[in-house]
């Protein structure tokens, strides 16, 4: 798809990262306010509808919409091609990730075991339905994929402290995150829901569809695959699940640190991954936009 041509000033990939970072500023507090004072740990449902709730979900979608817009609408953010830059903070940041990934699936495996542990042979349907039904075939998938994307992410490490790091050959592999980050969405939606827990689940599904579309476009840029339709996505939708991925973990993580872990919704937890890949998505862009200017010289 071309790109609109108007008056708007195209601003820098720079920009669009510092512009989400201020933005985090008045919605991590207003979310950890949420968290802390407005929502039921059992249902997860807002106790009271005061004026921070339509705030804060209107600051989200005006934010969200604004990068996407603004990065669609950068000719520089557009432009970016080299995703690989020699940084070891962004090296750091991608191992870490992977250790996060990892550990995450390996506590995917435990718990497919102890649903598949729970299964009783007098109950209407095979253990293959059981399994499916309670989301732990989805669940085992995600683990699957899980240890492919920390593979992939330590071969990033390697390339973020290596210029002689190729990426090209491990296309296949790069798709790994986008399927590991689909087989979230549907451990969510095979898994009975409570929809008055939409405040942690809506935070967390448009997060992982912001995922899923970062990690699209990283894949077509290595592989080469129409990275010229695929690059503007980098900032447009990694910041976006950035953003989000902060303010879903952050303000659980807080709670935890404050002693008040049983305040967390049941089966909305802390996940070290989510926190992992905020951190590591800002730095990931950062470095490529620096890799870029380094190239236009």
């Amino acid at each position: 798809m071309k790109k609109i041509k108007g008056s708007l000033s195209k601003p820098e990939p720079f920009a669009i990262i510092a512009a989400a970072a201020i933005s985090l500023c008045v919605l991590l507090p207003l979310r950890v306010y949420q968290v802390t004072q407005l929502i039921d740990p059992e249902t997860g449902f807002f106790t009271e509808n005061n004026f921070t709730v339509p705030l804060f979900y209107i600051l989200c979608a005006v934010v969200v919409a604004g990068v996407a817009a603004f990065s669609f609408l950068s000719e520089k953010a557009g432009r970016t091609r080299n995703v690989v830059g020699r940084s070891i903070p962004t090296g750091v940041a991608a191992g870490l990730t992977a250790l996060a990934v990892m550990f995450d699936s390996v506590y995917r495996v435990y718990t497919f075991i102890e649903m598949n542990a729970a299964y009783v042979e007098s109950v209407d349907f095979t253990r293959m339905q059981y399994l499916s039904k309670s989301g732990a075939t989805a669940l085992l998938l995600q683990a699957v994929f899980g240890v492919l994307t920390a593979f992939f992410l330590w071969i990033y490490t390697v390339s973020c402290f290596s210029k002689t790091a190729k990426l090209s050959g491990f296309a296949v592999l790069s798709v790994a995150p986008v399927a590991w980050a689909i087989c979230r969405i549907i451990v969510r939606f095979v898994r009975k829901i409570s929809f008055v827990n939409i405040s942690d689940l809506l935070l967390e599904l448009f997060m992982l569809v912001f995922l899923i579309t970062f990690f699209m476009a990283f894949a077509q840029i290595v592989t080469k695959v129409t990275p010229e339709d695929a690059a503007w996505r980098l900032y447009g939708c990694g910041v976006p699940a950035a953003l989000l991925a902060f303010l879903v973990s952050v303000p659980r993580l807080f709670l935890i640190i404050i002693g008040h872990s049983d305040s967390l919704v049941a089966d909305y937890g802390f996940n070290i991954c989510d926190l992992a890949l905020a951190v590591f998505i800002p730095l990931f862009l950062y470095n490529s936009a620096c890799a870029k200017k380094q190239a236009d010289k």
